[in-house]
């Protein structure tokens, strides 16, 4: 079981619907949950000696305390209410150093998809992709629209033979074992997928079973003229997943995110939530 969750606090409209799933969870798995608080700082810098700035920075200083206390007590009153173990963490830093650096110490860490909307949420160019490349923990990333009061019961797993993918199975482990229906995606991606074939579907189901997980079933689709993400997606829709699990690939080259494929494309169109694994 997971016994020590994290959750992004910072003073989005989404922060809420996250910190619920965050709290579910927790509960669900008798867990101490840690809100780290991660907004964006006011920028440390100015042109020569201007007054006027240097007091607008000091304005913008206090206003972000005290909405921090805001934001920490409506957290912590929501820990309370139903029982669970909670505290708020900060760090300094950018809003994605800050999740990924006290983010480490817990068993997995819960952020929201991007949402240009909502204008008082952590701005910060790709917060969520630097995230899970940074964090070194699974990282489930909740939709910035719907709720959802279940999650794991109907998972997909993507599996593609890789270290990524093996990475998120172990990850995802506490929430499989609680599940009802496992669905073992595979996709036909040319000579690219027949490294999946070094490993046997059967070698995965007799594991997952051994693991406490269900048997799991075996799905295999084309992608050709769909796409990696749309794939996963349409499978989930199919499956009825509340759940998808699948190993986040990237690397970073003048702040372009290369993703694998897949995962880019899934964190602009996702529709129900998302453990990711690097």
């Amino acid at each position: 079981m997971y016994r020590r969750i994290s959750v992004h606090l910072d003073h989005g409209f989404d922060c809420p619907r996250r910190t619920r799933v965050a709290l579910a969870l927790a509960k669900r798995h008798q867990a101490e949950l840690v809100g780290i608080y991660a907004s964006s700082a006011p920028p440390q810098y100015y042109y020569g000696e201007s007054v006027l700035l240097s007091r607008t920075l000091s304005v913008i200083r206090d206003l972000q305390t005290q909405n921090r206390s805001s934001v920490q007590n409506a957290f912590l009153e929501a820990a309370a209410a139903l029982d669970v173990p909670a505290t708020v963490r900060a760090a300094d830093g950018t809003p994605s150093a800050c999740v990924a650096l006290i983010g480490r110490t817990s068993d997995l860490v819960v952020v929201s998809q991007e949402n240009r909307d909502d204008v008082e949420a952590a701005h910060e160019v790709e917060f969520v992709e630097q995230t899970l490349l940074s964090a070194g923990r699974p990282v489930l990333v909740v939709p910035s629209s719907g709720e959802f009061p279940v999650i794991g019961e109907r998972v997909l797993y993507c599996w593609d033979g890789s270290r990524e993918a093996a990475r998120a199975l172990a990850d995802a482990a506490p929430l499989l074992r609680t599940a009802s229906h496992l669905v073992v995606l595979t996709m036909d991606e040319g000579a690219a997928s027949r490294k999946e074939a070094s490993v046997p579907f059967e070698d995965l189901s007799t594991y997952c079973i051994a693991q406490g997980m269900p048997a799991p079933d075996h799905v295999r689709r084309d992608i050709k003229g769909v796409g990696v993400g749309s794939t996963i997606l349409n499978a989930a829709a199919d499956h009825s997943a509340d759940l998808i699990v699948m190993g986040a690939y990237g690397h970073s080259k003048l702040r372009e995110w290369a993703m694998g494929g897949a995962t880019a494309s899934i964190l602009q169109s996702m529709t129900v939530p998302i453990m990711f694994s690097h």
